[in-house]
């Protein structure tokens, strides 16, 4: 009999019972002790469904980096679960004997800096990482004259420094710093009182950075040259929108909903606050790196957000990532940590590749779908980053497969005398090839996910990914996220084929993924509008369906079958998929009234001729465009377009003979034609 709590607490889901029942289940394996408790701490829905995390705690107290992860897709069934629970935590003492204050008091003396703090934070954890369980506080801490983020492990009863170190995220490894010895003009922004409103801006940017512009290696005209511009650099700059800035009293800032510029460490060039919405600078001007980090934060924010339907958004400063696109005094790294971001300006200055700011807003993705508990186990997080820097660099396709560059990450800030780079062709596999450098070893993790990139797209890579990598948990490794990335794909209804390539890929890297069993996914709900007579020919839905098996060869049927004539409710269609064994799922159509005279005179819809021979022409007063599909007696679809500016001609020669439905998928309508 196992006597461990689940807690409860602000959190909450209505999967949460669900999991509680699960961790139950799975108690005598993890060998959970009587004394451990788990409370529900973080919990995301995405389109892969929804994940919840239950911290392990001990008398109230979380224990550090110690959890339980488990994930529900859309339709509620448990999926994929992973843990970093901690058996080994023994049973202590909760009591601190002094309170945050001096333990904050410690951390700043050991640390010994003078500059403002720009970011701190202590708590209390059991900690059972140093070779016993004790009672402590971490102290977090950020300064303008620290580089980096560190953390201060401080005994709880004895007030002694267990532990103290930087636990920032960096972009290459630290013996590649070198100084840069001259400094651009410092520029400095002012408080401003007032309402701030959103305007659009313009600004000159490096997409993703020039030597992937010009096609060239670097060297010659496209080197550094300790930031001097030159036709050549100037000519690779592009324009771009800046989507929402703050303009405040007149004055113009590098913020969004959400990014925001900030002075976090030195030197301190400013927040190059100014009265225009035009942020042109070259490469020289200090502004030009802010300007650059700003548009690449903010656009890959609204990618996810937006083209691929994830909310995501930074844990910390109410939402907001914090970047300084001038820090390290100078030297060449750039880091995460605690929701900022840090570009460094030793030889090519970091924020002037693209490559380097995502690698780095890579890290804060996997922090922040994690609800902080990234990983580093093999490289992971590094070779996410890599991955994110390159999916973006990649779909600009400005490097042929056949090129070197083609693989390069850090395209314009590396590979060259400064530092080597990095690629996503390693060739190395897993586990075998890990040499137990983080930043090499994600190669493999980076490499792996571009393969697959290359063979479904940016897209369907970029969503499972990021779905997969929100189900891992601190201590996950390369082959647990390549199971969780290809449960995600599975869970948000990608075909077998796309699964198959996730498979393939990971498989060949040295991955060793569990056997599919066979799945299908449905459609969601289907709302349509009824024919002029009141019913509805229920369509055929197996081409939305996906039914997944490991060779990719299940059959799927439907009931009521295409073809089915349906009056006006809510009608159960329900999918099998059949591959030696059978699974089935369902949805519902909805068939709704038909529209009425004066909806059918707004939309003014003309279909000419009736009966049509070899072309067929639609009008219509759309909004916007508009997209349709045509389906035959049977429900088969047969042929689908997009109705651009109000109208289009069709080629229907080589349909056969008989009656079709056009189905109007915005506007929900539903007309007939003949062909004859």
């Amino acid at each position: 009999m196992f006597l461990f709590s689940l807690q409860a607490n602000a959190q909450s889901s209505e999967n949460e019972r669900a999991a509680r029942d699960f961790i139950k289940s799975q108690a005598k394996d993890l060998e959970i002790k009587s004394f451990h408790d788990f409370n529900l701490r973080f919990n995301r829905k995405g389109p892969s469904g929804e994940t919840l995390r239950f911290q392990q705690t001990l008398n109230g107290i979380p224990v550090f980096e110690s959890e339980i992860v488990v994930h529900f897709s859309p339709d509620g069934k448990i999926t994929y679960s992973s843990n970093s629970y901690d058996k080994t935590v023994t049973n202590i003492s909760v009591s601190p004997q002094f309170n945050d204050k001096k333990a904050i008091s410690i951390s700043d003396k050991a640390l010994a800096f003078e500059g403002a703090i720009t970011s701190q934070e202590c708590k209390l954890f059991v900690y059972n990482k140093l070779g016993k369980t004790t009672l402590v506080y971490r102290v977090v801490t950020a300064a303008e004259d620290l580089k980096g983020h560190w953390e201060a492990i401080i005994d709880a009863q004895s007030g002694d420094m267990l532990s103290l170190k930087d636990v920032a995220y960096y972009a290459h490894s630290h013996n590649k710093d070198k100084d840069k010895k001259d400094k651009k003009e410092k520029q400095f922004g002012k408080s401003i009182a007032g309402t701030a409103q959103s305007a659009t801006g313009t600004a000159m940017i490096f997409n993703p950075d020039p030597l992937s512009v010009a096609g060239v290696a670097y060297g010659g005209q496209y080197v550094d040259n300790n930031d001097a511009t030159n036709a050549q650099l100037d000519a690779a700059r592009s324009q771009v929108e800046l989507v929402d800035i703050e303009l405040l009293s007149g004055v113009y800032k590098l913020k969004s909903q959400y990014v925001e510029i900030k002075n976090l460490q030195n030197p301190n060039t400013g927040l190059f606050t100014q009265n225009t919405s035009s942020f042109i600078f070259n490469r020289f001007d200090a502004g030009f790196e802010a300007v650059n980090a700003f548009y690449h934060i903010d656009n890959s924010f609204r990618y996810i957000n937006g083209t691929l339907g994830i909310p995501l958004v930074p844990l910390q400063n109410n939402g907001v990532v914090f970047f300084d696109p001038h820090s390290f005094n100078g030297a060449d790294n750039s880091s995460y940590g605690g929701g900022a971001l840090n570009f460094g300006e030793g030889g090519v200055d970091d924020a002037e590749d693209a490559d380097v700011i995502l690698h780095e807003l890579g890290h804060g993705l996997h922090d922040w779908l994690t609800g902080g508990s990234l990983s580093q186990v093999n490289g992971l997080s590094e070779g996410s980053g890599d991955y994110w820097a390159q999916s973006y660099s990649r779909s600009l396709s400005q490097w042929t497969s056949s090129q070197a560059a083609y693989h390069y990450v850090f395209s314009w800030d590396g590979h060259n005398p400064f530092w080597a780079g990095r690629v996503t062709n390693y060739n190395a596999t897993y586990p075998g090839g890990l040499v137990g450098q983080i930043h090499q070893d994600g190669q493999i993790w980076a490499t792996a996910l571009m393969k697959v990139y290359d063979q479904i797209g940016r897209t369907k890579v970029d969503k499972a990914f990021l779905e997969g990598l929100a189900m891992t948990n601190s201590s996950t490794n390369q082959q647990n996220a390549a199971i969780a990335v290809r449960q995600a794909a599975i869970d948000m209804g990608y075909s077998c084929q796309d699964v198959q390539a996730f498979t393939t890929h990971f498989t060949a890297t040295g991955y060793v993924l569990p056997a599919l069993p066979l799945t299908i996914h449905c459609p969601g709900t289907q709302t349509v509008n009824a024919g002029g007579g009141g019913t509805y020919v229920v369509p055929d839905y197996s081409g939305q369906t996906s039914a997944v098996t490991a060779n990719c060869n299940a059959v799927v049927t439907q009931s009521p079958a295409a073809g089915t004539v349906v009056n006006v409710g809510t009608h159960q269609i329900t999918m099998t998929g059949t591959s030696g064994t059978s699974v089935s799922c369902n949805f519902s159509l909805v068939v709704e009234a038909p529209l009425g005279t004066d909806d059918f005179a707004k939309q003014n819809v003309a279909i000419f001729p009736n009966p049509a021979n070899n072309v067929l022409t639609i009008k219509g007063n759309f909004n916007a465009a508009e997209d349709f599909a045509i389906y035959n007696m049977l429900g088969q679809k047969v042929l689908e377009n997009t109705i651009e500016n109000g109208e289009i001609t069709l080629d229907v020669s080589k349909l056969s003979s008989g009656v079709y439905s056009i189905f109007f998928n915005n506007s929900k309508a539903s007309y007939k034609f003949v062909k004859k």
